[in-house]
């Protein structure tokens, strides 16, 4: 009997081919059109079509209001979060993480960003707790924290501007960004100085700096190294002076990503 090899299994097994679909559109900076797909994929339309739609209906996909363009849906989004949450390499992470903790003194978290929301991959409390409700898990929205406005600024303008109107600017505190004009100019200086700070945003009495982790090639932010502490021992004053070991971790944590 002839055995398959893994090139002729993926040729043949529409799943595997569905699933190739899907880290093509993960890979792009922006929502492609099926246009664009079909060149992408070197796919004939109606075939393109018909694995969208399935993708559509297992609500791995959405289309974006304008009925044209793909992006990853929630399921999506919600399985690769289970994935680095539970892949070889999670214990590692915890490991740089407590590490940066000891060094730093603060609180720390790993996030990553799903639709308009941070969420916490992983955290690690300082001896000296905040005592907030933030764990494994939680979620935060983009607007109103220090790694949600990395994400924004270090995104591809296009995709930049899509994402930031669908944003609810929901106040939470007297210093949340809730006017456009306003996060944008945020945006602007985040992406100049390469991290984002927090000043009490979403909680008040809470500072928060974050840095990007990006890929290998140094183009796209996977996820966020933040550090969390009470203003009264962090603010703008003194919260530059963490970056640089935030920025040490962040290299580390960047190899257990790939």
């Amino acid at each position: 009997m002839k055995l398959e090899t893994m090139d002729e299994v993926a040729e043949s097994s529409p799943a595997l081919k569905a699933f190739s679909l899907l880290e093509t559109i993960a890979a792009m900076d922006h929502a492609p059109t099926l246009a664009e797909l079909t060149e992408a994929a070197n796919l004939p339309k109606p075939t393109l079509h018909r694995w969208l739609s399935m993708l559509e209906g297992a609500e791995l996909l959405r289309r974006l209001p304008d009925g044209r363009r793909y992006e990853l849906a929630s399921r999506a989004t919600a399985l690769a979060f289970a994935i680095l949450s539970n892949n070889s390499g999670s214990n590692q992470r915890h490991q740089i993480l407590e590490r940066v903790v000891r060094d730093l003194g603060e609180s720390c978290n790993l996030t990553v960003l799903e639709g308009s929301e941070v969420m916490y991959l992983d955290r690690v409390e300082a001896a000296a707790p905040l005592r907030v409700a933030f764990q494994k898990g939680s979620r935060v929205p983009a607007h109103a924290s220090a790694s949600g406005k990395l994400f924004l600024a270090m995104m591809p303008p296009a995709k930049r501007d899509r994402v930031i109107g669908t944003l609810s600017l929901n106040r939470y505190t007297a210093n949340t960004l809730v006017e456009t004009d306003a996060l944008r100019d945020e945006l602007g200086r985040i992406k100049r100085d390469g991290y984002a700070f927090d000043d009490e945003e979403f909680l008040s009495g809470l500072f928060c700096v974050a840095v990007p982790i990006f890929d290998r090639n140094g183009r796209d932010c996977l996820a966020a190294l933040a550090l969390q502490a009470p203003v009264v021992r962090v603010s703008r004053a003194n919260a530059a002076e963490r970056v640089p070991a935030l920025r040490e971790a962040a290299d580390a944590l960047a190899v257990t990503l790939q």
